[in-house]
């Protein structure tokens, strides 16, 4: 495996991280579930919006990743990261738990996790080191520019607009109060 192994401090926070935010996927992650996905061996650049709103929109409810970004000096940077629970595949103000986290752990194997989740160093302090960094994303990530902003593009304003957003919010609010009933 490439990265660092889950530690025992992981158990201990019971997955602070990953309640924090989803993991942020790498174009070889985005890749390889693509191909795996469609029994591809090459993905065609002009085909790869589409299969990406395919992946987005697999389970509308529950899709796996989201788009999201970041600003850069050069403007926004957009990627993919791991779907935060309630939420939907167009990522906004990057809050949530990662909907892959359940009460034993990470529901992803070690080899299927994302780039962003592998590279996470667990330290004893629960102050973990993320080594996928935002320069690394940003060489990662800037010729798959075209196809995720026409995405965000299309959705963000639309999912704004007729209230998307703020039922998300509203669900993963009740969500939160329900898990701290213990419901």
């Amino acid at each position: 495996m490439e990265g660092f192994a889950p530690g025992p401090e992981c158990a201990l926070c019971q997955g602070k991280c990953c309640k924090e935010k989803g993991c942020s996927l790498s174009p070889k992650d985005m890749l390889r579930t693509l191909q795996e996905r469609n029994g591809l061996q090459q993905i065609d650049a002009g085909k790869l919006r589409e299969l990406l709103l395919e992946l987005l929109n697999e389970d509308e409810m529950q899709p796996l990743y989201a788009i999201d970004y970041f600003t850069t000096e050069n403007g926004p940077l957009f990627y993919l990261r791991m779907r935060h629970k309630c939420y939907t595949f167009i990522g906004v103000d990057a809050m949530g738990e990662c909907c892959a986290l359940t009460p034993e752990g990470c529901s992803l194997s070690e080899e299927r996790r994302p780039k962003g989740g592998r590279f996470l160093k667990s330290t004893p302090d629960k102050q973990c080191i993320q080594h996928y960094s935002r320069e690394m994303m940003i060489n990662d990530w800037a010729p798959y520019q075209d196809a995720l902003s026409t995405i965000w593009k299309e959705f963000e304003p639309e999912f704004r607009e007729n209230g998307i957003f703020d039922r998300c919010d509203a669900e993963y609010f009740k969500w939160m109060r329900m898990q701290r009933e213990g419901k």
